[in-house]
């Protein structure tokens, strides 16, 4: 074992030390529809999702699943992921979400991917794939900067990369087709299963 490949007990606890941060701020009080993680960041994507007509979305790292409940109101069905607020439909981990393959017919996630350790982002991106059906559409927001809210002194964004960066690691599951929707939005759609995908953008 490298010192580049932390062993699992060790990457294991450094997945719980940021669960507990969301934790925190998800126990804060706060006025209805307010406080940490209630913010709907994929609100102005709810255009694009509609259009592909999904029949199931599911949608990792949903906070407070305010996004999940949008599109119900909408007559769409989706299920939230999250390990940290109650609200979510299925509290787990974004690596380790316990769905079947193939069921949903697009996969979002709204700036919730810089929260992952570095360690994680491309076993999240696998996991989004299993999840998905075959050329299952996707629809990202990434924050690129540090988060500007801390708990206990630390920042919320372990993986704060550009763009660029993230394009490349979409690109080993998927096309990218468009990477500025609504100028902030990553649109397009998983690679087959048994292929591997391009960032297919410039």
């Amino acid at each position: 074992m490298t010192a580049t490949s932390p062993t699992k007990p060790a990457l294991d606890a450094r997945r719980e030390r940021e669960r507990k941060k969301y934790v925190a701020l998800a126990s804060r009080p706060a006025a209805p529809g307010a406080g940490y993680g209630s913010t709907n960041h994929g609100a102005a994507a709810i255009p694009l999702v509609q259009r592909l007509k999904p029949r199931l979305v599911v949608d990792f790292g949903c906070g407070r699943n305010d996004f999940i409940g949008a599109l119900r109101r909408l007559g769409m069905d989706g299920l939230g992921i999250d390990f940290a607020f109650p609200e979510a439909d299925i509290p787990r981990a974004m690596h380790k979400t316990g769905l079947v393959d193939g069921v949903a017919d697009v996969v979002t996630s709204f700036d919730a991917l810089e929260h992952l350790l570095p360690e994680d982002v491309d076993a999240v991106f696998a996991e989004m794939r299993r999840v998905g059906r075959p050329r299952a559409h996707f629809v990202f927001s990434i924050c690129t900067r540090p988060s500007r809210t801390t708990v206990a002194g630390e920042g919320l964004h372990p993986t704060v990369r550009p763009l660029a960066w993230w394009l490349d690691r979409i690109g080993q599951v998927g096309t990218v087709t468009t990477p500025k929707a609504e100028g902030r939005y990553i649109v397009g759609r998983f690679a087959a299963k048994e292929g591997r995908g391009g960032c297919g953008c410039a």
